[in-house]
Formats: C-alpha cells, sequence, structure tokens
C-alpha cells in the first residue's frame, strides 16, 4: 500500500466519498464510505489503476478536468449532469423509486500535499435527482386536474394551490392547500390584496409584464417567490388566467401554482461557489456569453472588473488555508455589499473575482471600483491580518469577442499588481 500523508480518519469519517489520484489515475487514497459502498477494500485498490476497476469511465473526460484543476488550482466539477454516474455505485437504501444506481455529484480538488494528484469527492444526489422526478410528476398531474377543474372541486381545493382575484387583485377565493402552503387561513385571505405575497425578490418588470398580459385578456405563465406568513419565501410556477364574462370582458383572474423551491434550491447548487456563496465561473461565463450572443443594446452596456487579494499565498503560506479561506469569504461580502442590486459578481477561481457593471460608463465604474477599494482595504481578517486587492477594469465594446474584453481587462490587472498593488487600472 502507498503511503498518504492525508488525514485520513477524518475523510474515513465522512459520509461521502473520497479518492486521490493521480494523473496515470493510480488510486493513492480509498476512504472507508468507497470501500461500504463499492464493496472494494482499500487494500485492494491503493496503488493500482482505476482502469482495472472501472474500464468504462470516460477516461479522456477525467484527465482533461484532472489537468485543469492541477493548472486553475481550483475544484471542477466532473459532470453537473445528474444523469450521469461517475463510477457505478448501487444503492443500498431501500425505496420505491426504480433508481437502482447511485445519482452522483462529483468534484475534482487539487490536492493540497500532493501537486501531481487531486482529490476527487462523490455526494450522493440521489434523493435530490428523485425529487426532481417527483416535481416532474407533479407538474404533469396538476397539468391533467386543470383540464377538469370544474369536474371535481374537492379534489382541487385539497391537492393544487388555485387563487381567484377581482381584476384590481383583491382575492376573492383560495384553496384549501393554498392556504396550507402560504401558512394562512382562508378567512386571513379573503379581501386582502394578493400583492401581500410579494417577496420584493421579483422585479418590478415581471409584474408589469404580468399585468399587461392578464389585462389583454391572455394567459400569463412564470415563476415567482413570494413570502409566507412566517415571513419565510417559496417559489412557485404561477399560470395566471382571465376569466370572461357573457360579453367577453374581464371579470376575474384565476391563478394556479406549483411549488418550485426544492427544484430552484436544486438548481442554485450548480450556480454557486461553495465557499463564498457568490455566483461560480460557469455561471458568470454563461451570462456575459449570452449578452455578447444576443448583443442587445441595453445589455451590453457594462464595465468589465476583474480584482485579485493581494499576497494571498503569503496569507495561506502564514496563517494557513483556514485564515485564507477566511479571507475570501470576508472580500467576497465587501464586494457584495459594496456594488449596487443590478451589478453581476463571481468567483473568477482561487483568489480572484469578476465584476460586470451594468450601465454605466468607464468614469462611473471607477468610481464605483475605487469605493470598493477602500472598503477592501478596510477589510481585517481575524483582527490582524488587512487586506487589499486591486482591479482591472475594461469596457465592453459592442460586438467584439468576449476573450478580447477578458484580455483587456486581465492585462490591466497586471498592470495594477505591477505597479504597486492596492489600486486601479483601467484599459
Amino acid at each position: 500500500m502507498i503511503e498518504l500523508k492525508y488525514p485520513d480518519v477524518l475523510l474515513d469519517s465522512l459520509e461521502n466519498g473520497h479518492m486521490i489520484i493521480d494523473e496515470n489515475f493510480i488510486v493513492l487514497y480509498w476512504n472507508r464510505w468507497l470501500a461500504i459502498n463499492t464493496q472494494i477494500s482499500k487494500y485492494e485498490i491503493i496503488g493500482k489503476s482505476l482502469q482495472e476497476f472501472y474500464p468504462d469511465l470516460n477516461y479522456t473526460v477525467l484527465l482533461r478536468k484532472i489537468r485543469t484543476a492541477l493548472t486553475l488550482q481550483t475544484p471542477s466539477f466532473y459532470d453537473t449532469s445528474s444523469n450521469t454516474k461517475f463510477i457505478t455505485i448501487n444503492r443500498n437504501k431501500v425505496t420505491t423509486s426504480a433508481l437502482a444506481f447511485m445519482q452522483q455529484q462529483v468534484t475534482i480538488s487539487p490536492c493540497l500535499n500532493n501537486p501531481t494528484s487531486v482529490l476527487i469527492s462523490i455526494y450522493d444526489i440521489s434523493e435530490l435527482y428523485e425529487t426532481k422526478l417527483s416535481l416532474k410528476k407533479e407538474i404533469d398531474k396538476v397539468n391533467k386536474l386543470n383540464d377538469k377543474l370544474e369536474a371535481d372541486q374537492e379534489i382541487i381545493d385539497k391537492n393544487i394551490m388555485t387563487m381567484k382575484t377581482t381584476l384590481d387583485g383583491v382575492i376573492i377565493d383560495a384553496s384549501t392547500l393554498f392556504c396550507d402552503f402560504f401558512e394562512f387561513t382562508k378567512e386571513e385571505l379573503i379581501g386582502q390584496k394578493a400583492s401581500k405575497f410579494k417577496s420584493g425578490e421579483v422585479s418590478d418588470a415581471t409584474y408589469k409584464e404580468l399585468w399587461k398580459t392578464i389585462e389583454s385578456k391572455k394567459t400569463w405563465s412564470g415563476e415567482v417567490k413570494n413570502k409566507t406568513a412566517s415571513g419565510g419565501a417559496k417559489w412557485v410556477q404561477s399560470r395566471i388566467t382571465p376569466i370572461l364574462d357573457e360579453n367577453g370582458a374581464l371579470f376575474e383572474f384565476s391563478a394556479v401554482y406549483h411549488d418550485i423551491t426544492n427544484e430552484k434550491l436544486f438548481a442554485e447548487l450548480y450556480i454557486t461557489d461553495s465557499l463564498t456563496k457568490l455566483y461560480n465561473r460557469a455561471h458568470f461565463d454563461e451570462v456575459i456569453g449570452s449578452i455578447t450572443k444576443h448583443q442587445r443594446k441595453a445589455e451590453t452596456d457594462f464595465v468589465l472588473v476583474i480584482t485579485d487579494i493581494d499576497h494571498f499565498k503569503s496569507i495561506n503560506d502564514n496563517y494557513g488555508h483556514q485564515v485564507g479561506d477566511e479571507a475570501l469569504i470576508s472580500v467576497a461580502k465587501t464586494l457584495k455589499n459594496s456594488l449596487r442590486e443590478n451589478d453581476l459578481i463571481a468567483r473568477w477561481g482561487g483568489e480572484e473575482f469578476v465584476i460586470m457593471l451594468k450601465n454605466v460608463n468607464i468614469d462611473e465604474a471607477k468610481t464605483i471600483i475605487e469605493k470598493v477599494r477602500m472598503n477592501v482595504q478596510n477589510t481585517k481578517v481575524v483582527e490582524k491580518i488587512n487586506l487589499t486587492a486591486s482591479f482591472g477594469l475594461t469596457k465592453y465594446n459592442i460586438g467584439e469577442e468576449p476573450h478580447n474584453t477578458f484580455k483587456r481587462v486581465d492585462d490591466a490587472l497586471y498592470e495594477a499588481k505591477k505597479s504597486g498593488r492596492n489600486r486601479i487600472v483601467v484599459k
């Protein structure tokens, strides 16, 4: 067995799988969870190639992911699709589902004490996947029941969230399930405005579109985040239909809702950086790719910013990676709190963050980022480490390829760090 300096006891106690392999797919570590769930002991597999035990794995993709993690020194997903398994693991849990094999979320991270190896972590997301399947079945169920609303009011009342309002939004009826879901009694709702459910997290533009649609006698469908009586928030898929009188004039509005809260949380896992809780790089790439592809003038009026924590490596070297993580979290919070609500911010990788300042010129952007720079400068970690950051700024030129914009802003950041750090450079 290959000796590996790693916290074996800690990893063996975790309720998920962890292995360490090198670029040749040689297994250097295999924790207890994997041994139990795969029925392959560490004595059988350590020192051998993973290919001997799992020949069907796509090793071309795996090697690319390993090299990406080692080159960028940042974790990456093996595959964000819950339909794809990493290694085949039978499900041991008794379930009514036909799901025989474990659905997995797999991350590949640089191994801190071995620069040529990666830590592969396997998380069992089978229950989340089953929830997704269940949600789809429920949506199908709602669509079928919606065709016979008038035929069975009792079933509708107990199994579907429905609400009726007057033309000015006053609630005149709500199903039992609707009341239970939002934690109100029917008596508390009748006579109240439907706007009482507004969470404050749905844009005015969405509500403007909603009213414009239904007032033109058309059905509106969309996702909204509503608040409950206890102050919580839940996501619902909404379908609001105008009801016409015998003369064809608007009479009332009828709405059907479906709970998609779990589905939203499930989706959020894949666009959020787990450490800083900011958006991750993949989501930022997707957003900027969509904007530059469609070239809508209102969306392409933005300034791109990349910032890097100064001397971050020395923080890790002198105080340890836990303090380094605290520094990343503190800076992420400072950046987010210093920006406007509609600006987009993501962790770019390592100690770098990327920002999209919307609807600003370069002078306005520089003013905003100068405030951000000062706020970072006033941020401390463990009450003794002063932090600073360097910033590169550039204006997106309509029609240009995104990689040219990133090249320009990256050059600006490099110049900021080269010329003394804790400063802003515009390109």
